[in-house]
């Protein structure tokens, strides 16, 4: 648990781990040079499960998560915001799952929104749907998520990609062949407040194209620069431009699979049929291509046309 100007939260959120049913764990509690209170805050427990990391100087995000990486003495890790709140059962039902299921090496659980917002995040479960997501976006849920210590042994956060650190730490592991699983029980909850640090979105956006381009690399390793980068900015070109795109893509895939080909052609087809989709809703029906999209969709576009 990384703590870093979130004194009014901290102790809800102690106390939500500190409360699981699941009792056999160590919280490592890394206060990455606060300003705050956070200090006294975390001093003032006795639980012989807390272990503290007082750092002089803010060294930031993932700096200081490799550094409670290191300190962890678990089979697995679980990572938790100083700001949030994990359910009662949520280790558990983590510890349960990997152990049932030791092919899987990370497992995340669904988060609900509070505070300024309610909205429930829950990604989608199979390694291969969570493969083809991460072209698109950070496909795990970070702070809810648990993993074998051993299998990200060699992987460490990068801080020059906070703050889409855990975007590449998981498409490293995914290109390693790390498997994972996104569960849909909503187990943590994820504060929302107006204090908040505004987030540069030009940056994150560099950031997320560099996490991108690397992840493309390491699947298509034949695609040349102008493809990796036209890849990067699928959701910015045009529908058939991106199904020529796949169909690229595809074929390199079949050349050497990192995807499961089969797999691969059905979502990319629903993608694109998806894309056609929400292109319509917005600009208007495309006669034309209605025969592209499924019989769901055509029905819903004519009925609110």
């Amino acid at each position: 648990m990384p703590v870093y100007k979130t004194a009014p939260y901290l102790r809800e959120a102690m106390d939500s781990m500190l409360a699981q049913t699941f009792g056999d764990f160590e919280l490592i509690v890394l206060n990455d040079g606060s300003p705050d209170e956070a200090e006294a805050i975390i001093e003032s427990y006795t639980d012989e499960r807390i272990v503290r990391y007082t750092g002089k100087t803010n060294v930031g995000l993932a700096n200081i998560l490799n550094i409670g990486i290191d300190m962890a003495r678990g089979k697995y890790i679980a990572r938790m915001d100083s700001d949030d709140i994990s359910l009662p059962n949520r280790l558990q039902v983590q510890f349960d799952y990997l152990e049932q299921h030791p092919d899987i090496d990370l497992v995340s659980v669904a988060m609900q929104q509070f505070g300024d917002g309610s909205k429930i995040m829950q990604y989608d479960n199979a390694t291969e749907d969570i493969k083809f997501n991460a072209l698109f976006f950070s496909p795990v849920l970070h702070a809810s998520s648990m993993w074998r210590k051993e299998r990200f042994a060699r992987m460490r956060y990068e801080q020059d990609y906070v703050p889409a650190e855990d975007y590449r730490l998981w498409t490293q592991a995914l290109l390693a062949g790390i498997h994972m699983r996104n569960l849909p029980d909503v187990l943590y909850l994820y504060r929302q407040y107006a204090t908040q640090v505004t987030q540069d979105t030009e940056r994150i956006y560099a950031i997320q194209h560099k996490v991108k381009y690397a992840y493309l690399q390491g699947i298509f390793p034949t695609a040349d620069d102008a493809q990796l980068r036209q890849w990067c900015q699928l959701t910015a070109i045009e529908p058939d431009k991106r199904l020529a795109c796949f169909w690229e893509m595809e074929r390199l895939n079949n050349q050497k699979p990192f995807f499961e080909p089969l797999s691969f052609h059905r979502r990319f087809h629903r993608y694109y049929q998806s894309v056609w989709f929400e292109y319509m809703r917005t600009n208007g029906i495309v006669w034309n291509h209605l025969t592209r999209l499924r019989l769901s969709q055509i029905i819903k576009l004519l009925v609110h046309a």
